[in-house]
């Protein structure tokens, strides 16, 4: 005879107990060991990330779990971090904007991503400056928050250290351009403007460096130079955007990468017209005082011999006052030799010009040229 069917409760209780083709222990516990190995390789990853990671309760504000780095950053236990508010581990000036964030998700739940800068307290008190994206996700229909915070000490200080970097190139006096390896300009500062009478250096960008030299080629040849060695220090004539000329001292180098490859060109530019007309200035000033040097020395030679003259002819002359007559002319003499002699060893004359980039040695050469013109004019 054919046997009676099993009932429905008996197919329930084999498979609960893991009798039968069909039991529940067969078909969903290899399943349920996958997910939870899963599970934990998910947990490890988010414990290995550099990240924050916080996920907070959104009715209570309070952390329902944290990653390890949470903890790492803070000094905490995670059973501590649980028991703690997440605005507790806020600087107390950023707490309340925090909460009104958290907020404003709870009442808007779409999911989106919003980012802040924020300071984390750390158990010591310590404010670490952090970037924190937060998002609102819903678990098992409970309201969520997931705040994920990241380290940006090192960012803050690298802005701020570029910031004084460009600060620097903005004030400086001198002009500063930097350029691509084809010498077309990306960045030039306001002293570089105002040197070329610009009003602004976005004037300037885009432009090729050939603009700014009476020289058209000067500035391919100092982009050849630069990549060539490096380095360069040069003075030529610059073209203001008037079109007239001016002189300029050009020094340049290229920057580059930390793989030593160039990425591009920094000049800096000095307007040196003034010191081009003070050297020319200089130059004007010495050659008057060579020319009144050797003017002197040919003067005092003519007195001489004025004087050789008086004194011969009073030495014929048989008179009583011919006595003082020679010595006057001896004291004359005198006079002019110290004059001679004396006036270019002077302390203020060597001073003068020393302090000028000069020495006491071309006006005594002068002299003596002079001298020797005298003997062939004898």
């Amino acid at each position: 005879m054919r046997s009676k069917p099993p009932d429905d409760r008996d197919l329930l209780r084999e498979k609960i107990i893991g009798l039968g083709e069909a039991s529940l222990h067969k078909s969903y516990y290899p399943e349920l060991q996958s997910r939870l190995a899963e599970l934990e390789r998910f947990r490890a990853l988010l414990d290995q990330t550099h990240d924050a990671i916080f996920l907070i309760r959104t009715e209570t504000g309070k952390l329902a779990d944290v990653n390890a780095s949470a903890g790492a950053y803070l000094g905490y236990s995670k059973e501590e971090l649980v028991a703690i508010p997440f605005a507790d581990l806020l600087s107390p000036q950023q707490s309340a904007r925090f909460v009104d964030l958290v907020r404003k998700k709870s009442d808007h739940p779409s999911g989106s991503r919003q980012t802040c800068i924020a300071s984390l307290l750390s158990r010591g008190g310590v404010e670490i400056p952090v970037e924190i994206t937060v998002r609102s996700v819903t678990f098992d229909g409970e309201p969520y928050i997931v705040a994920i915070a990241r380290d940006i000490t090192n960012r803050i200080f690298a802005e701020k250290e570029l910031k004084i970097k460009e600060s620097a190139l903005e004030s400086s006096i001198n002009g500063i351009l930097i350029a691509d390896l084809t010498g077309t300009i990306m960045y030039a500062n306001p002293g570089f403007a105002s040197i070329f009478g610009y009003e602004r250096g976005e004037a300037i960008t885009g432009r090729n460096m050939d603009a700014f030299f009476v020289d058209p080629t000067f500035g391919g040849e100092i982009t050849v130079h630069i990549l060539d060695s490096n380095a360069i220090m040069k003075e030529t004539i610059g073209l203001r955007n008037d079109r007239s000329p001016f002189h300029i001292q050009v020094s340049g180098s290229v920057v580059q990468n930390d793989a030593g490859q160039p990425l591009c060109i920094m000049l800096i530019v000095m307007d040196i017209t003034e010191r081009i007309l003070a050297d020319q200035m200089k130059r004007e000033a010495y050659a008057q005082l060579e020319k009144n040097i050797e003017q002197f020395a040919i003067l005092g030679d003519h007195i001489r011999n004025s004087l050789q003259v008086i004194v011969g002819y009073a030495e014929m002359i048989d008179d009583p006052l011919i006595r003082k007559i020679l010595d006057q002319s001896g004291r004359i003499d005198e006079i002019v030799t110290q004059l001679d002699q004396g006036w270019m060893e002077s302390t203020n004359v060597r001073r003068f010009l020393r302090r000028r980039g000069g020495d006491a040695d071309p006006p005594a050469e002068t002299l003596a040229r002079s001298s020797a013109a005298k003997e062939e004019d004898s």
